[in-house]
Formats: C-alpha cells, structure tokens, sequence
C-alpha cells in the first residue's frame, strides 16, 4: 500500500509528500521512494523515524501493520497532526486511545479506503433495515497472505447490518491466490435473493481513497471519522 500511494499521489496536484516511512527492520530504508515505487526518484529517502518528518506534515497517512498503530497514534497525538489509519486488526483495547486521541486530532479509522465498499456498506444497512424478514450472510475472499480474518471490512459490513438487525451475522473468510478483494453480503428470502458485491481488481484504488480522504481530512476539526464522512455520509464523533 505503500508503494500503491506513492505511485498515485502525482495524481492529486493539492498534496505534496513530504515524508515515507517504513519499520526498523525494512529493507529498504535509505532508499529513493519514488524509485522504490517504481517511478522516477522524487529523493525523498525513506525512513523509520516518524517524528522527523511530523513538523512538515499537514496530514498522515498510516497503512502499516497493526503493531504500529499504538506509537504512530501516540506521535501524531503528540504532534497535533490528523492522522488516517488504513491498518486492520489492532487490538479491542486501542479503542479507549482513539477516542482520547480524537480531542485532540482530526482521526479517520478506514478498514477499506475503497470509495466503492464505502457505498457497499451503506447500501448493505439501508438492505438490512429494508429487508427484516431475509437471512445475511457475508463471504469475503483475499490473497493469500492477509493475515487477519474475517478482514476489516466484512466487520465494518457486519457492523452497518447490525445497526438495523439484531443478532449475529455470520462471516466466510476465505484465503487463497493472489485475490486483492471481494466482499458479498447475500440477502436470502422467500423465493428470492439480493447480492451486494464490491470486487477489487488493484490495489491502486485504495491508494486513490485514502489519498482523497487524506486531502479532506487535513482540514477537518478534531474528532473520529470513517470514510462515509467523507463521502458525505455524516458519522463525526
């Protein structure tokens, strides 16, 4: 996702990097970033010291692993820079940090940038509220090397049905190829069925999302955001 946000960030004339960071342990620290994009070299190094680049930093972009999300959280808090966390399955417990976080900071949690899934999943609750005698089942499918199942954005889904049905909906997870995404939500009835499915064919547009939500989140007051605000779908907390 990294290099996925490199490579499409010429497309946004308003925003300008000033900043790339990788884990300690990365093997390409020091590197060119745009080089290690698979562009032209645009000699911004890349590095594993956030708070370097913080006071250039209008707005913070972290799709990172899970482990990260505390310390980049607690340095942009720090900071006072909005951060948009695109990184899924952190623990239960960071919930209580970005609600303080969200005083301070302008903070959007998006398991998918996808501006697609984003309607998925109000097309999914309107579904459920509209539909309230059909069973829901969600099955989504990635690459095989995703590590946390079921996926951010199935729980983001399962949690929209929630808010006009009560009980569990069940969640089929499946891992295999090189699949970058598909999220179904099957409404099944009486003698009929309705599927809502988003299908990822590149990762390219979570990179574009997240960069448009980047843009927009860089102006906001502090507070908690998903992605529906930014679509216009008001959940500000």
């Amino acid at each position: 996702m990294g290099r996925a946000i490199l490579s499409a960030a010429a497309e946004f004339p308003g925003l300008a990097l000033v900043g790339a960071i990788a884990s300690k342990n990365s093997a390409v620290l020091g590197r060119d970033s745009g080089v290690s994009a698979g562009g032209a070299p645009n000699y911004l190094p890349i590095t594993s010291n956030l708070g370097t680049v913080l006071p250039r930093a209008h707005v913070v972009i972290d799709f990172s692993t899970a482990d990260a999300t505390r310390e980049n959280l607690h340095a942009c808090r720090a900071a006072r820079k909005p951060l948009l966390i695109g990184a899924t399955g952190f623990a239960a417990g960071l919930e209580s940090e970005f609600a303080a976080a969200a005083h301070d900071i302008p903070l959007l949690i998006a398991p998918n940038t996808s501006l697609g899934v984003t309607l998925l999943i109000e097309l999914a609750r309107t579904a459920a509220r509209a539909l309230p005698g059909f069973e829901i089942g969600i099955t989504e499918t990635h690459h095989r090397e995703k590590r946390d199942a079921p996926s951010g954005t199935a729980l983001a889904l399962a949690a929209a049905i929630r808010e006009g049905r009560e009980g569990e909906i069940p969640i089929s997870s499946v891992r295999e190829g090189e699949v970058v995404g598909e999220h179904t939500v099957r409404f099944a009835g009486a003698a009929e069925e309705l599927r809502l499915t988003h299908r990822a064919l590149e990762r390219g547009i979570f990179a574009r999302g997240a960069l448009a939500a980047g843009l927009w989140l860089a102006s906001q007051p502090a507070g908690r955001y998903g992605m529906r605000d930014v679509m216009g779908f008001k959940t500000v907390t």
